[in-house]
């Protein structure tokens, strides 16, 4: 198939301005589809196209915020929210809200959902703009995020705000009960359980887990009395020290610092995968129990549960 000149153009524009390509007739929409065919393109949703070398170097994160922003071109009267709006805020990590865009519409009306595109109807669709895209305000997307989302990914929003220091746990207190929706009573009791403690959205996604299964409530990112090379105490993602006084310990396995060079140790991999095990060495001397799971054993449940039961964490009755 001979070059086209003009897409070439087109992808050049959008690549540095981080955007897809999207057709604006019939014209372009039917040699999208033709160069998609050959593999020239590839299609990332609703009708955006991006050129695969360039779309293939970009991260998750990256890639949803090149489509939020796409679309924001392409509909420019659209507002998002929810888990959308909260990417964008950066206070939402999570590979699975990126699958679908949220987007608000005050008032009813009736409006045809897409593939990927869900629309929720508001009493206000006010907005804020980030990064060049029109979303709800950080405590309206927080509001939103509490009461429609599973409470373990509503956490890990909510965990974010307050690790970051966007807003403190009195004016998000306060926020809530200013916004008007129902399920004010779900956003309130998904605040009353962040504590802005964990170190990423998957460590508070699984305190979720852990809360829903009636676990007693662990100490997070506990230091324990075991020092690394440097006198500094090490820390577990979870800590439980029983009725008996036993020690009890629960870790996320973090696989993104054996993929992620800017988090090696020293540059190295190898030098990465020793430290972590003489730190898991020197905690398991000073505990009587030690866990480790994946996100995906949390993310199902059973597979937690039956080790944290294995290991004697203690569980709540009723």
């Amino acid at each position: 198939m001979r070059v086209n000149t003009r897409l070439n153009v087109m992808l050049d524009q959008a690549e540095s301005n981080r955007l897809c390509i999207w057709s604006r007739d019939d014209a372009e929409r039917q040699m999208m589809r033709r160069r998609q065919s050959v593999g020239e393109l590839i299609h990332v949703g609703a009708r955006c196209y991006a050129r695969p070398s360039y779309w293939q170097g970009l991260t998750e994160f990256e890639r949803f915020r090149h489509l939020a922003r796409s679309l924001s071109g392409k509909h420019p009267r659209w507002v998002f929210g929810g888990p959308t709006a909260a990417v964008m805020h950066g206070v939402c990590d999570s590979h699975r809200q990126m699958r679908t865009v949220h987007r608000v519409i005050a008032g009813n009306g009736m409006v045809r959902d897409t593939d990927i595109v869900t629309s929720h109807y508001v009493t206000d669709a006010s907005y804020v703009v980030v990064d060049g895209v029109k979303v709800t305000s950080l405590p309206r997307t927080v509001f939103d995020c509490a009461r429609w989302m599973d409470f373990p990914d509503a956490l890990a929003v909510v965990d974010a705000v307050l690790r970051q220091g966007a807003m403190g746990r009195a004016a998000l207190h306060d926020s809530l009960l200013r916004e008007r929706g129902r399920y004010v009573g779900r956003a309130l009791h998904v605040l009353d359980e962040a504590t802005g403690r964990t170190y990423n959205g998957g460590e508070s996604y699984v305190y979720g887990v852990i809360l829903e299964e009636r676990f007693a409530k662990p100490t997070i990112q506990a230091e324990m009395p075991c020092r690394n090379e440097n006198g500094n105490p090490d820390r577990v993602d979870f800590l439980w020290v029983t009725g008996d006084g036993r020690r009890v310990v629960a870790e996320l396995d973090g696989r993104i610092k054996y993929r992620d060079e800017s988090m090696y140790r020293n540059g190295s991999l190898p030098d990465t995968i020793i430290a972590e095990k003489e730190r898991e060495e020197r905690v398991r001397m000073v505990v009587d129990g030690f866990v480790r799971f994946s996100f995906a054993e949390a993310y199902r449940r059973a597979p937690l549960v039956r080790k944290l039961e294995w290991a004697g964490v203690p569980r709540l009755l009723g």
